[in-house]
């Protein structure tokens, strides 16, 4: 009688095998902090990690991660050249050797030191096609996964109509429809779908214009300046709260209402905004997270309190406003990160001074600080604390200014 064997059990279904659908799923799932190393599994997977359906399905099941990008001015020539840097943790694995060194640096706030990790490097965003050049004096807004270039000073010292986008997925650039307008140091800011560009021109008639995203056209119809007067006062700020569009002047605040169409003056609505005209302040920085306006200044962050109509400090950042303190810095913004503030300051240490030698120059160093944002309601009313998640650096090379910080959704 001959021995029955058993065959041997058919090997599980590969990874690969799946449906794309269901790879697809998973994958968008995954860090992108790890996509380096999955895209040298196989060729398929590179091309997928790297395609637009990838960060579709990122972005409908809430998978993206906020990245943060800098555009620096480059010191190096007799000209001025504006270049975008992307800001990557040392833990992410993407496949690029153009890193800043590692290691770490010390400051000391009251005789003791506060450990500064160096977690993040600067990366040039390169393009074969492109310069991946910023203009001077253009409006830069992130929209999802681009960044919107505005307008600015073209080569012949001009005003610019010229629109280009970013795509900090595949690090290309492309041309955008241009404006209908030349403008420079306008602004610019996202509400429900259309880009609002303003300010930047004289003209009153065409002092703010409207691009829609989907169909990615300028509208016909122009926005007058809020007050209709080619005088118009040219030092102002824009911010959205809610579902309306806010400019603010040393001497009036106006809202313009979308589904109106039209400017209203915030006294003429009861609305005050006693004491929102700080952030004109050229000494500090400001940006909206959460419907709420955060500023820096004098080493302390604040929000403002629309209810009252004052600003408010954000309780429990001492350690971050003596690390300032200690050194000369210069603040370049405040950004909101995915939901937690990032606050972008430029160190410059002070030199070390030797007896008989001369002074030891030490390098800047571009911070990052992250914070996370608590409410909580007390008898008084709203407060807001603050913890540094995350207190890190990037070395600058003292070749590069930096100007502008966005952070875009990956």
């Amino acid at each position: 009688m001959k021995n029955y064997t058993a065959p041997p059990p058919p090997p599980p279904p590969s990874f690969s095998s799946l449906p794309y659908e269901i790879i697809e799923n998973c994958l968008a799932r995954v860090s992108k902090s790890q996509y380096g190393s999955l895209s040298s599994v196989s060729k398929s997977f590179h091309s997928l990690l790297s395609s637009p359906e990838i960060h579709a399905a990122r972005s409908q099941i809430g998978a993206t991660e906020p990245r943060l990008y800098l555009c620096c001015e480059s010191l190096r020539t007799a000209t001025r050249c504006y270049s975008w840097y992307n800001l990557m943790s040392l833990d992410d694995d993407d496949d690029d050797d153009d890193i800043t060194k590692k290691g770490d640096a010390f400051i000391s706030v009251e005789g003791a030191e506060i450990e500064m990790k160096t977690e993040l490097r600067l990366v040039p965003v390169k393009d074969s096609s492109f310069q991946l050049r910023a203009r001077s004096k253009e409006a830069n807004l992130a929209v999802g996964s681009e960044i919107y270039q505005i307008g600015g000073i073209n080569k012949k010292g001009k005003r610019s109509r010229s629109v280009c986008v970013l795509d900090c997925l595949s690090h290309t650039q492309r041309r955008a429809p241009r404006m209908r307008v030349a403008r420079e140091c306008a602004k610019a800011c996202l509400l429900d779908g259309s880009i609002y560009v303003m300010g930047g021109t004289r003209k009153s008639e065409s002092w703010g214009e409207v691009f829609d995203l989907k169909s990615q056209t300028w509208k016909k119809e122009l926005l007058p300046s809020p007050t209709g007067d080619d005088e118009f006062d040219c030092k102002f700020e824009l911010l959205v709260l809610g579902a309306k569009i806010y400019v603010i002047t040393e001497h009036n605040k106006y809202a313009y209402d979308p589904k109106q169409g039209r400017w209203l003056l915030l006294l003429e609505m009861g609305l005050g905004f006693a004491g929102i005209e700080w952030i004109l302040e050229t000494c500090g920085v400001w940006c909206v997270l959460d419907n709420l306006v955060f500023k820096e200044f004098s080493d302390d962050l604040f929000w403002y309190d629309v209810s009252c109509g004052k600003w408010v400090i954000v309780e429990g950042l001492k350690d971050l406003c003596n690390t300032k303190v200690c050194c000369c810095y210069r603040m370049i913004q405040l950004v909101n990160y995915g939901g937690k503030l990032v606050i972008v300051w430029l160190v410059t240490p002070q030199p070390v001074f030797r007896r008989n030698k001369p002074p030891v120059i030490r390098e800047e160093k571009t911070c990052f600080a992250v914070i996370r944002l608590e409410r909580r309601l007390t008898s008084s009313g709203l407060a807001i604390s603050g913890e540094i998640e995350r207190l890190s650096f990037s070395l600058v090379h003292g070749s590069y200014n930096p100007l502008t910080c966005l952070s875009v959704s990956l």
